[in-house]
Formats: structure tokens, sequence, C-alpha cells
């Protein structure tokens, strides 16, 4: 009896140690959820500085100094793709994959979540990806949402297969919060009859991204990817589906290292051909979908032909847009995948090239560089400049502005009539023309007033055309 006592209390003592040990543990069902902490932009790269002061940034401007606009272009990217030092389901994070979603903002908007003294914003997943907004404008994605028939065989697993998952750092979110941005009444209520309305300008340490994706299956052995070649001449809309050039992603990693590739432009690639085009997944930038994220990625890209994404995909980073508020005009700068990156195609070039830091990590270093600091040359005031006797300073991204016709633009281009395709644009000078009340406004290259006529009964959006495409209809203040 008292040695089956003694059993008994064991048993009850194994019992009691295994549920504290259950709720101690981190990986328990009850604490398996993760808690992803937004991180700031660090400073990697010695002599880099942000935010950095207006009037330094301005002095690069005029005259214009590449030199020192690549080098903070590289420092900014240099603090993106650091290591956040918290990881996702066993996958490290960098630090823009901490930053919340524009979706996870519209979240908090929906909930009334008010701001407190020393909140923490966190989020428990990576931020879901969707259709890039400004796609929606090219000829591609009209046919796509007509449901005409639309040629899947272009490299793509998913159809168009380029999505996106535009995110703000903290103190962007901070002040759409604050402000309720993204309410259509609150917008409505900055509007002016027969005047100019503006939203409260963001602070300056404000940085607003588009990481664009292209996802492939993990289960493949190549994943094709279209591979930009340059800017065609004469220009002309150049979407992806017609580039006709590729390179290949080993998903198991057999490539040697600092491989040259000759990208594949043959209607019926060789072995060789695909051999000599193949590089590593690890040379790019990716995430692993999770279960949650690829069955809201089968919803998005729902009537689009093609087969549906599972966990365990890959999302492979082939472009990104980054600006930050650091001058009223905010600084511009688009990063895209490069085959050989020390030779990059335009709108990169070889300077930029030549400056990037030592201290990305290697599949950062894969990536070539575009700026736009300014919207012509010389540079113009915010207020009353000319589009008389400048030049222009060209800025996109092959993966997201490329496949523009003239129709995608809704504001007549006044530096020049031959200025009409999505290879002639600045960045600067498109979000420029964000405003509530016309979705469609888009500009090729030209210098545009902050005070232009085209602005009167509208409300503008301090350059963030992202809070356009977020706006929440059904709330009132």
């Amino acid at each position: 009896m008292k040695r089956t006592t003694t059993i008994i209390r064991l048993l009850m003592l194994s019992t009691i140690i295994y549920f504290v040990s259950q709720c101690n543990n981190p990986t328990s069902k009850e604490t398996q959820r993760a808690v992803i902490i937004p991180v700031p932009l660090p400073k990697v790269v010695p002599g880099f500085s942000f935010p950095e002061d207006s009037n330094q940034v301005y002095a690069w401007l005029s005259p214009y100094d590449s030199t020192h606009v690549y080098q903070h272009a590289w420092g900014i990217w240099a603090g993106l793709t650091a290591n956040s030092g918290q990881s996702y389901q066993g996958d490290s994070l960098l630090v823009y994959q901490t930053w919340l979603g524009l979706g996870e903002i519209q979240s908090l908007v929906e909930k009334g979540a008010a701001l407190t003294q020393g909140q923490e914003l966190t989020k428990t997943s990576l931020t879901p990806l969707t259709i890039p907004r400004q796609l929606q404008h090219a000829a591609f994605f009209k046919a796509l949402r007509l449901g005409q028939t639309i040629d899947t065989s272009a490299g793509s697993d998913f159809g168009t297969n380029f999505w996106v998952a535009v995110s703000y750092n903290n103190p962007a979110v901070k002040h759409v919060l604050k402000h309720e941005l993204l309410k259509q009444s609150v917008l409505d209520s900055y509007l002016k009859k027969d005047a100019i309305g503006v939203i409260p300008p963001f602070p300056n340490d404000a940085i607003t991204i588009k990481p664009t994706y292209y996802v492939g299956h993990a289960t493949d052995s190549l994943i094709r990817i279209p591979a930009w070649m340059g800017t065609p001449s004469p220009a002309r809309a150049y979407d992806p589906s017609v580039w006709h050039s590729y390179i290949y992603a080993d998903v198991k990693n057999r490539q040697p290292a600092g491989k040259h590739l000759v990208i594949d432009t043959s209607a019926n690639p060789t072995p060789e051909q695909i051999a000599a085009a193949t590089c590593n997944v690890s040379d790019f930038i990716s995430i692993k979908m999770d279960a949650a994220m690829a069955h809201y990625f089968n919803k998005e890209q729902s009537g689009v032909q093609g087969d549906t994404a599972k966990a365990g995909d890959l999302a492979l980073l082939v472009a990104m847009h980054v600006t930050s508020k650091e001058i009223s005009n905010w600084t511009w700068q688009t990063f895209y995948w490069a085959p050989n990156p020390e030779t990059p195609q335009d709108p990169s070039s070889a300077l930029a090239a030549m400056l990037r830091p030592g201290q990305l990590s290697h599949a950062a270093a894969h990536y070539a560089l575009s700026t736009a600091y300014v919207e012509v040359l010389p540079n113009q005031p915010i207020m009353g400049g000319t589009n008389t006797g400048v030049s222009t300073m060209i800025g996109y991204n092959p993966y997201l502005e490329a496949t523009f016709d003239p129709s995608t633009f809704g504001f007549k281009n006044r530096l020049s009539p031959a200025l009409t395709f999505g290879c002639q644009t600045n960045c600067m000078s498109c979000h420029a023309m964000a405003n509530v009340q016309n979705p469609n406004l888009y500009s090729t290259d030209q210098y545009i007033s902050m005070n232009d006529s085209v602005f009167i009964n509208k409300v503008q959006l301090d350059f963030a055309w992202s809070i356009q495409s977020a706006i929440i209809q059904d709330l009132k203040k």
C-alpha cells in the first residue's frame, strides 16, 4: 500500500511538472504564436545617417551629386536588408520583413486601435502578398480583369506572378493611425472648395516600401523568372511577358558561387542554355510561404490562370520601391534583381554598381539601384518651378513600371509629348500626383508644382499613393 501511494504521488508530481513545463515552453500550442516586433532602420554602412538632415540632402541636388545620392540610397538598402535578430517559423527575418503591411494597418484602423504612449506595434505573421495596384492600370491587368485570355506561359507559375507587400516603418504607421488617414470621412474633411487640400505631412523618419515578389513552387527543381535586359529602344510598353529573357533559380542551391549568368533568350532553350542561365535561390532575398499566406495568395489570384500556391512555396524578391520622408518631396530609390550586378542594365548605372557597399549580404548585393531624388535636372523648387530648359531624370523599376502604356497616364506631360511610357517615368513625378479624388492621375517624368491647378478640389496625399489604395469607405469619424 505504501509503495502504491508513492507511485501515485510520483505520477501526480510528473503530471504537474509536465503541465508547468508546457505553460513555460515557447513551443507549446498555447504560446506558439509568433510576435514580430518592427525594427527601426539600422545604420549598417559607416558614415550613413538616417534621417539625414534635409539641408544636406538638398545640397546633393543642386548641382546634382549622383555619388552622394547613390551612397545614401545604398545605406537605406543595407539597413532594410540587415538581419533583424528575429525569426518566423525558423526563418530569419530581415529588417523590412518586420514592418507592418498596408492590410495590417487597415485592420488596426478598422478595430479602432488608439495609439498610447510608448505603445509597441507588432504583428504575428508575414505580410500577405497582394496584386500590385499600379499594374491594374496596365493593359495586361485590364485584360485580366475583363476575363480575356491571358498567356500564362511566360515564365510564370501563377499567371502574372508579381506580388507585393506594401509596408510602412513604425513612424509612418503611427502617423497614419494618429491622423486616421485611411478613413474616407477623415480624408474628406481636408477637402477645400476651389482650393488644394492636404493631409498632415509624414514625419522625416517615415519610410514606405513596396517589396515585389515572384512566386514559385518549392517542389520544382528550377524556377523560371523574367530577367531584365535593359530599356527598350524605341520606348514602348514592355511587360515581362514580352521580354522573352529568363534566368532560372535552382531551388537546391547547387550552382557555384559568383557564377556569371548568360540570360536565356531562346524560344526553345537547350539544356546547356538553361544551365548557363541558372543561379541559386540563395542569390535572391526570399520568404517561405506558410499555410495562411498561401491561402490568402490563392484567394487574391482568384480568376488568374495557373497553379495554386502551397505552404513552403517560395516568394523571391525581384524588386522594391523605397521612399523616405527626409525631404519634402521624399527621397526615391528603387531596387531590382540583376543577373550580373557588377554590370547592371539601365535605369541603373556603372556608378551605382561601383558604389554598392561591401556591408550587404550576398543576396542583397544582387540588386541594381535606380534613384529619383529630383524630378528633372536642374532641380526645381517645390512650387513655382518650370518644365522649360530642363532635362529628364528617369527613375523606374522594370518589374513595376515598364509595362505601362500611354493609357496609364492621366496627366499630360508638359516637358515632352514623347514621354508616354513606363520606362520614361520618375517615381517622384508620379507620386507627386497622389490624391484622394482621382486614383488614375499618373504621370511620366516631368516637373510637378505642388500648387498646380490640377490639385484644386482635391486632397493631396503627401506623395503616398498607397493611402489612396487603402481607403476604408465604410468608416465614419
